[in-house]
C-alpha cells in the first residue's frame, strides 16, 4: 500500500541520450572568481561533467543533463558499496547550492538555486545514470559564454581535493600571464575561508563580538589551502610555485604582515609567435606554411615547441598528401588543421608525462629495493 504522506518524488528518467563529452570545460569568469562554498569532490565532478556537455553553438540549456555514475567516481578509490551514498550526498549538495547576486550599489540582492527542482525529472539517479537539470534562469552563465575560464576535463577529474579543484579552475585563467597574484582577503573568499556564516548567511561572532574566521592565522590559511594543490597539480599544465608578499614601510616592531600571495605557473602558455622565430628563415618558412593551412598564431605558438621542428614538418607533409588525395581532402582547413595540431601536441605531452611517471616509479622501486637489501 502506498503511503499518502510519502515524500518520495518521481525518479529521473533512465538514459535518454548518449552523453557527448568534448573534454574541455568552459566556466564563466564570474563563476570561477565568485565565493564558492566548499563542497565534496563528487559534487564538483558532477558539475564538470555537466559543463563538459554544453556545446559552443548551444542556444539553450537542455531540460536536463545526464552522465554515468562511473564517469563521476573514476580515480576516486570509492568502494562499490559506498558509490551510491557518495553520489546521493553530492546531489543533495547541488540541490542546496544557491547563487547570490548583489547590485554594485548594494540596493538589490537576490538568490537563485543552481538546479531546477520544478520539473518532474528532478536531480537524482536511476539505473546508474545521474540526471541534473540546471536552473534555466542561470542560462547566461552557461550558454554562449563570452568571458570564461577553460580547462581540460581529464586532468580535473583526477583531482581528489576541493582546494586543488579551485586552484585548477583559477590558475587555468592565468595561463597567458603565467602568474596569479591575489590579496589575502580576496584569497580567503575564493577558498571559502572568510567569515564563518550562520544559516542566514550572516557572520558568526564570538563572545567578545569578534567575527569568527576559518583559519584566522594567515600561516594556517596558506598551509591548509595550498599543501594539497601544490602536490596534486605538480603533474598538470597548471603546476605552480608560491611565494608570499609582505607589507612594506612598516614602522612597528615584529615580522611584516603577509598581505598578498603570488602563484607562478611552471609552464607558462605562449600565445604569440616570438620575433626570433620570424627572424629565422627556416622557422619563418614553416610558420608561413602553417598559416596557409589556416592555423592560428596562438596554436602555432603553443604547439610548435612541444612538437618540435620535425614533428611540425611531418604534420605539414600529411596535410600536403591529403590536399592531392581524390577522396581524403580537407574540407575546412581552419577547423581540421587547428584541431589536428593541438591534438598532436597533446599526444606528445601525454607521452612525456607517462614516461616521466614510469621513470619515477622505477626510481621508487629501486629505492625500496636498496632498503630491502640493507635489512
Amino acid at each position: 500500500m502506498s503511503n499518502k504522506n510519502s515524500s518520495l518524488v518521481t525518479l529521473p528518467l533512465g538514459l535518454v541520450y548518449e552523453p557527448v563529452h568534448k573534454h574541455l570545460v568552459k566556466q564563466h569568469w564570474n563563476v570561477t572568481f565568485s565565493r564558492q562554498s566548499k563542497m565534496s569532490v563528487a559534487a564538483k565532478r558532477i558539475m564538470a561533467r555537466v559543463l563538459d556537455q554544453i556545446r559552443d553553438d548551444d542556444y539553450a540549456l537542455r531540460p536536463f543533463y545526464q552522465m554515468r555514475i562511473e564517469d563521476v567516481v573514476e580515480h576516486t578509490g570509492i568502494t562499490r558499496r559506498a558509490v551510491y551514498n557518495e553520489v546521493q550526498g553530492a546531489i543533495v549538495e547541488l540541490l542546496t547550492t544557491v547563487w547570490y547576486f548583489e547590485s554594485p550599489d548594494k540596493k538589490e540582492w537576490r538568490g537563485r538555486h543552481l538546479l531546477d527542482t520544478t520539473k518532474e525529472e528532478t536531480a537524482g539517479y536511476k539505473d546508474s545514470i545521474i540526471t541534473i537539470p540546471l536552473n534555466p534562469a542561470l542560462a547566461d552563465y552557461f550558454i554562449n559564454v563570452a568571458h570564461y575560464t577553460s580547462y581540460e576535463l581529464t586532468q580535473y577529474m583526477r583531482l581528489k581535493s576541493w582546494y586543488s579543484m579551485r586552484f585548477f579552475e583559477i590558475l587555468s585563467a592565468f595561463k597567458d600571464t603565467g602568474f596569479w597574484e591575489v590579496d589575502i582577503e580576496d584569497y580567503r573568499l575564493l577558498m571559502d575561508c572568510g567569515p564563518v556564516l550562520d544559516k542566514r548567511r550572516q557572520p558568526k561572532k564570538d563572545k567578545d563580538g569578534q567575527v569568527l574566521m576559518k583559519y584566522p592565522l594567515v600561516k594556517d590559511l596558506i598551509l591548509r589551502t595550498s599543501t594539497e594543490p601544490l602536490a596534486e597539480l605538480a603533474d598538470t599544465d597548471v603546476a605552480f610555485t608560491m611565494k608570499t608578499i609582505s607589507e612594506t614601510g612598516r614602522t612597528l616592531r615584529g615580522r611584516p604582515k603577509i598581505v598578498r600571495l603570488r602563484f607562478e605557473l611552471v609552464h607558462k602558455q605562449q600565445n604569440r609567435i616570438p620575433d626570433s622565430w620570424l627572424n629565422n628563415p627556416t622557422t619563418k618558412s614553416i610558420i608561413e606554411r602553417l598559416r596557409s593551412w589556416k592555423v592560428t598564431d596562438k596554436n602555432i605558438a603553443r604547439c610548435a615547441p612541444t612538437l618540435g621542428r620535425e614533428g611540425v614538418l611531418k604534420i605539414l607533409h600529411e596535410w600536403d598528401l591529403k590536399a592531392t588525395h581524390p577522396t581524403d581532402r580537407i574540407n575546412s582547413k581552419e577547423k581540421y588543421c587547428n584541431t589536428a595540431l593541438t591534438r598532436a601536441a597533446k599526444q606528445v605531452l601525454d607521452q612525456q608525462k607517462a614516461e616521466a611517471l614510469e621513470v619515477r616509479q622505477e626510481l621508487q622501486l629501486g629505492l625500496f629495493g636498496e632498503a630491502d637489501e640493507t635489512n
